[in-house]
């Protein structure tokens, strides 16, 4: 067995990956626009003239719009029991901390929001978790399946169902939280076996490295 041979794809190569076994990982470029980055600056300095809370809460609204909202986990199902003792089950939600200290700077001063606009730009892959890990038997073929089903999801928005985002796969997380395509981009590793082995990397890739969308 030859060791992996790995490369990355953004959005507009899906069609040049190999048609070969391997594992691959979905990124996305965590892009904020220019626009919305004034539009937050102008509502934050308008909120500091009613008061440092408004200003904050005009802080909290954009990190949760704009950066942590699109990586919430899906809910988590718990079961709680003891001998002898009732048992509870049920949901439990992601609640994405932030700093304290993080909303207090970029409320007092907006501008700094340029500053981390374009870091983020630039963090993936090797500040980000993975989207979604999988393994193909033909790698050109399943990440162009992710790639079809992105688009015709999209298409579908407004117009047909679109399943839960709770429920949904990689394909329907994409569009439920509203990811642009386009930035997204995809590592792969080719793995010269025919005896299975993809899947056992899979496997272990998931469990150590914790995909926002899908665990296996």
């Amino acid at each position: 067995m030859k060791g992996p041979v790995g490369r990355s794809l953004t959005w507009s190569e899906i069609d040049l990956a190999p048609e070969s076994p391997g594992v691959y990982a979905w990124y996305s470029r965590l892009v904020i626009s220019k626009a919305d980055i004034d539009a937050v600056i102008n509502r934050v300095r308008e909120a500091k003239e009613q008061g440092e809370a408004q200003a904050r809460a005009e802080v909290e609204d954009a990190l949760d719009q704009f950066i942590f909202s699109p990586y919430r986990e899906t809910p988590y199902q718990v079961a709680l029991r003891g001998q002898l003792k009732p048992k509870f089950s049920g949901e439990v939600i992601h609640e994405p901390s932030r700093s304290e200290s993080l909303v207090a700077r970029l409320a007092a001063n907006p501008e700094r929001f340029r500053t981390v606009s374009e870091v983020l730009k630039t963090a993936a892959p090797w500040f980000t978790a993975p989207l979604y890990i999988g393994m193909a038997i033909n790698l050109r073929s399943r990440l162009k399946q992710h790639r079809n089903k992105i688009v015709e999801l999209r298409d579908l928005q407004g117009h047909g169902s679109i399943d839960d985002a709770a429920e949904a796969g990689f394909a329907n997380q994409v569009v439920a939280r509203n990811f642009d395509p386009t930035n997204l981009f995809v590592h792969i590793a080719e793995v010269n076996v025919d005896t299975g082995e993809h899947n056992d990397l899979e496997n272990i890739l998931n469990r150590i490295n914790y995909p926002i969308f899908g665990r296996n």
